[in-house]
């Protein structure tokens, strides 16, 4: 582990956030970050201190989010890729004399002070397949380095957290979970402009919608199958509408979804997804593999009925507010599509539920308990 170069007492704390990924559309990790600055911002003490280590591509959102009488921003230029990024990190929290270094997966070689790692999931153990074989490679040493030397490690869900019991035992006792918390942005008031966003994507209702990066472990191969299903008996069904960027290895998926009439819009700007949620008969999140899985909660509080998989943490994010299903039976996929789209007092009851899961998911409660593991290892 670490050791700290200095230390304050319980009422004080000065953490450092290592928050490269904004501004370079890392999906998941970008938005967790901005939750999680926007919740320490709430939060009503002023006794803490928060620099954030930032790239040059994400002052611009820093700077909305950030304000300078709770945070300081360190603009280290354009980002730079490992080995020297991480070194460059070593710097700063050297010169910042920070007392806790957060950083999501990674840490530098060298930590001058107490460090936390953030495990969103670790899908490259599980299922390195999911992968090319490099990247497998280096997440499992790099991240393996970071569990083995973090003196906390921070898991978004008790999935995540059994997952690292599996993968890396030694973490166990010092693993902590703060679930994530919900943007603002995602309620169920319909806006003037909510038509106008779904227009700019030219997306007409009613549409199922599916929202993640087109990757294998996103199972969208088993629900391109299911909506072909559906419309095989029902002319009528919805559009069905994917949101995301292209991965590797979705050449062919990508042609057949065409094929079959889904509708991919691509990367969706972040001040136009609540409209599409709200839009949307449905979302329908079939993920073999999620640490928690933001977008099924983001929809939950849209008002949005949401079809997940009910394996892995996504049981944990939606609660019996949404329809699980067996994210590898398209017999499954396809009726509970069905249903959702074709019964409206049954959309009625998974919207009440849904807000009322949704609720449970607050950044400012995400933070505070963020800051108290951290205190409580000081």
């Amino acid at each position: 582990m670490s050791t700290p170069i200095c230390s304050t007492g319980a009422s004080n704390m000065h953490l450092a956030l290592n928050v490269t990924d904004i501004g370079r559309q890392r999906g998941g990790n970008e938005s967790y970050l901005l939750g999680l600055i926007d919740g320490l911002r709430s939060l009503p003490t002023d006794d803490d201190r928060f620099s954030l280590i930032a790239c040059r591509a994400g002052m611009k959102d820093l700077l909305v989010v950030a304000p300078p009488d709770r945070f300081r921003l360190i603009d280290t230029g354009p980002y730079r890729r490992w080995p020297s990024y991480l070194w460059q990190q070593t710097r700063v929290v050297r010169e910042l004399r920070a007392d806790w270094y957060l950083s999501t997966f990674l840490l530098p070689p060298v930590v001058p002070c107490r460090a936390a790692v953030l495990i969103h999931d670790l899908s490259f153990r599980a299922h390195p397949d999911y992968f090319p074989a490099a990247i497998a490679l280096y997440m499992r040493v790099l991240v393996g380095l970071a569990v083995r030397r973090a003196d906390v490690v921070v898991a978004l869900s008790e999935f995540t957290r059994r997952e690292l019991q599996r993968f890396y035992p030694g973490a166990v006792r010092k693993t902590v979970v703060v679930y994530p918390g919900i943007d603002r942005a995602f309620n169920a008031a319909v806006g003037g402009g909510d038509d106008l966003a779904r227009q700019a994507y030219g997306i007409a209702r009613p549409y199922i919608l599916a929202v993640g990066n087109i990757h294998p472990r996103k199972n969208l191969a088993r629900l391109l199958a299911a909506y072909e299903r559906l419309r095989t008996t029902h002319t009528d069904a919805p559009i069905m509408v994917w949101a995301g960027v292209e991965r590797w290895g979705s050449d062919e998926l990508i042609g057949r979804a065409r094929a079959a009439g889904v509708q991919l819009i691509g990367r969706v700007q972040a001040a136009h997804l609540p409209a599409l949620y709200r839009g949307a008969q449905a979302l329908v999140y079939p993920s073999l593999y999620e640490g928690f899985g933001l977008p099924p909660v983001e929809a939950l509080a849209c008002g949005t009925p949401v079809i997940a998989g009910n394996t892995t943490a996504l049981p944990e994010a939606v609660g019996d507010a949404a329809i699980t299903v067996d994210p590898l039976s398209v017999d499954q996929l396809a009726s509970a599509i069905e249903q959702v789209a074709f019964d409206a007092n049954l959309r009625a009851v998974l919207r009440e539920r849904g807000l009322r899961q949704a609720a449970r998911f607050d950044w400012a409660t995400s933070a505070a308990q963020l800051l108290a593991a951290l205190r409580r290892a000081l």
